[in-house]
């Protein structure tokens, strides 16, 4: 396994074992996100594209196939054709390296936006330092053309030994990046991306126009930091080149699929800071209209210490059960406070919905959407480490509901039964 491939595995494994169950608590791409990250490019090797085609044609010994064999004999020059066709290939076997730098923001919850700087390195595993016209030019002054064939053979033989690996290619670029997101709001977070770039090539000069298109994904380690992978097929163009009056000609374009690997650091903008610290819940109690009607007789009061009240709005992206952002920084502290002051207590969930589904017309008491709530707000409490055993999932649907009553979610802590 390649040195780049053991690393990867390493950093992956430290950062899982770092952050255990992370995957839980991460969040993901949502509207107002902004999303820097870093990711390092290594190609794949399927290039392809009139650059490719320039390094083989100017690393490719033609003075050698062509007078190695009897003008006469098609089979052998065929041969000889193709066996130092294969020799080039080899010595000028290409690879690409670099990266980006760049950032991303949530116009929409599934579309995000952004720019980023790329650059990308491309090398020959041999190129050529003796300009073949040397090679030929001593090959003139044999007296015979045995003479001529073996000065022809010591010259190749003579500047493969100079070849070296060499950069011909330094582009940097800025470019333009549209993300479709296709599971928002999730510590697993897949997208589309495509884009386009503007930039100049450094080595040898010319503007470089640069389209391409991608699949990735991050993975959310914790609410802010997230690891990303992408595999980004690009084709590049060279263009308004001034070619040099000698030697390699670097012009054209170029196309490759390279794979991406980095991280990145998440941030809100279109709302207060949904992940805080050291923050205690928001206290609801008893600031809303007809909190009366909550108390049930199947829980007597003596045994509530404390209870947590929220308009469902607060919590949920009505009229679903999904928790938005917000939410999951309410029930993010609340879960806080039930480990660390109230460990003592059992956790009641009671949710109160509407009669009304959207998708239905008439009146319905809505208890399947009032337990998807309350086992909604479970799993959460569950993933911040409080125990299954003394959490209680419940409804009452739409029994108490009135016009001028609103969809709520109680959260009450009672005294353990001995």
């Amino acid at each position: 396994m390649q040195k780049w491939k053991l690393n990867l595995v390493f950093w992956t494994i430290l950062i899982l074992s770092l952050f255990p169950g992370a995957f839980l608590r991460g969040q993901g791409f949502d509207k107002g996100n902004l999303i820097f990250y870093g990711m390092g490019i290594g190609g794949f090797g399927n290039n392809s594209g009139t650059i490719q085609k320039g390094v083989f044609n100017y690393n490719f010994p033609g003075y050698i196939a062509v007078s190695s064999v009897p003008p006469n004999n098609i089979t052998a020059a065929y041969l000889s054709y193709t066996y130092y066709t294969g020799l080039t290939e080899d010595r000028t076997k290409l690879s690409s390296k670099g990266g980006e730098l760049g950032f991303e923001y949530g116009i929409f919850k599934y579309f995000g936006i952004g720019l980023s700087a790329t650059n990308q390195v491309i090398s020959s595993t041999n190129f050529r330092t003796v300009d073949p016209r040397a090679v030929t030019g001593s090959a003139l002054f044999a007296g015979s053309v045995s003479n001529q064939l073996a000065l022809l053979n010591a010259g190749d033989l003579f500047q493969f030994m100079l070849q070296k690996k060499r950069d011909f290619y330094n582009a940097l670029t800025a470019d333009v990046n549209l993300f479709f997101h296709i599971n928002p709001n999730s510590a697993f977070d897949p997208y589309l991306k495509i884009g386009a770039g503007y930039g100049s090539e450094n080595l040898y000069g010319g503007t470089v126009n640069r389209v391409f298109g991608g699949l990735g994904i991050r993975y959310h380690i914790t609410d802010r930091f997230f690891l990303s992978a992408e595999v980004e097929h690009a084709n590049t163009y060279i263009v308004n080149y001034k070619a040099p009056n000698s030697g390699y000609r670097n012009k054209g374009n170029y196309e490759e699929t390279a794979g991406k690997f980095g991280f990145g650091i998440n941030f809100s903008l279109s709302k207060k800071d949904p992940y805080p610290s050291e923050e205690t819940p928001k206290r609801v109690i008893d600031s809303i209209p007809n909190d009366d009607q909550l108390k049930t007789a199947s829980i007597p009061n003596e045994s509530k210490l404390e209870r947590f009240v929220f308009f469902a709005s607060e919590i949920f992206d009505l009229p679903s059960s999904r928790i938005h952002l917000e939410g999951r920084a309410r029930l993010d502290a609340i879960a806080r406070s039930l480990e660390n002051e109230f460990k003592e207590y059992d956790i009641l969930i009671i949710t109160y919905t509407s009669p009304y589904k959207e998708d239905l017309p008439g009146n319905f008491e809505n208890y399947d959407l009032g337990f998807e709530r309350a086992q909604a707000i479970s799993r959460v409490l569950r993933e911040k480490g409080v125990s299954p055993r003394r959490i209680i999932d419940s409804t009452q649907g739409s029994a108490l509901y009135t016009v001028e009553s609103k969809e709520k979610v109680v959260i009450e802590l009672r005294k353990k039964v001995k």
